[in-house]
């Protein structure tokens, strides 16, 4: 009996996963939050104060999943982002231990995962101490298309990203806000205390 309730299990899910395969590949307007990131990358933030702050881009990673969700399998999903080290010190990675070995996972600045099934589309952004909040169906943050001026640069067409648990939010350096732009991909942030860093461009 227990045999034939499993099989009828799994028929059920089977049949309730129906979905076009283009569903689960990210558009071109998607793709473009990346912007022009390569691996191997160094980029220069400068704040209103006179300090920098320096990223190296690590790499892209990729994870998908086509099949439909099982007992032991997850819903079709693709999956892709940005990894970064903070330099010259990085306080913000963290650690994989497997049997053979123990690798470092850097903090992964971009990261976008696509449920076809669901039809949504999860944006996360972190920075150091800076999270935003993981919503289903939403974008990278609040589009806004007037024109700022950030220290000395003039930023226009950027999504403002908040931090997702302002509780977190207690000390003078932490970041409460991040600006985006698909040109630049993270092109400023601002700290509790005011203090705010822009992207550093060197021609």
């Amino acid at each position: 009996m227990k045999r034939y309730l499993f099989v009828i299990l799994v028929i059920f899910i089977s049949g309730c996963c129906s979905y076009n395969k283009s569903d689960l590949e990210f558009n071109a307007k998607e793709l473009a939050h990346f912007a022009d990131y390569k691996s191997g990358d160094i980029i220069y933030f400068q704040s209103n104060l006179g300090d920098i702050d320096t990223i190296k881009i690590v790499g892209f990673g990729t994870e998908r999943n086509e099949r439909c969700p099982g007992l032991n399998t997850p819903p079709p999903v693709n999956h892709r982002w940005l990894q970064i080290e903070h330099l010259p010190v990085d306080r913000w990675f963290g650690t994989s231990i497997t049997e053979k070995k123990t690798e470092v996972v850097y903090q992964e600045l971009l990261s976008i995962s696509k449920y076809p099934i669901e039809t949504g589309v999860y944006y996360s952004i972190s920075f150091k101490d800076f999270h935003s909040k993981i919503l289903p169906k939403s974008t990278v943050g609040e589009f806004h298309t007037d024109t700022i001026k950030l220290n000395n640069l003039n930023l226009t067409n950027y999504y403002l990203v908040r931090h997702g648990y302002p509780e977190r939010i207690t000390e003078p350096k932490n970041i409460e806000i991040i600006y985006w732009t698909d040109k630049f991909g993270l092109t400023a942030y601002k700290a509790k205390d005011g203090e705010i860093w822009t992207k550093k461009f060197t021609h």
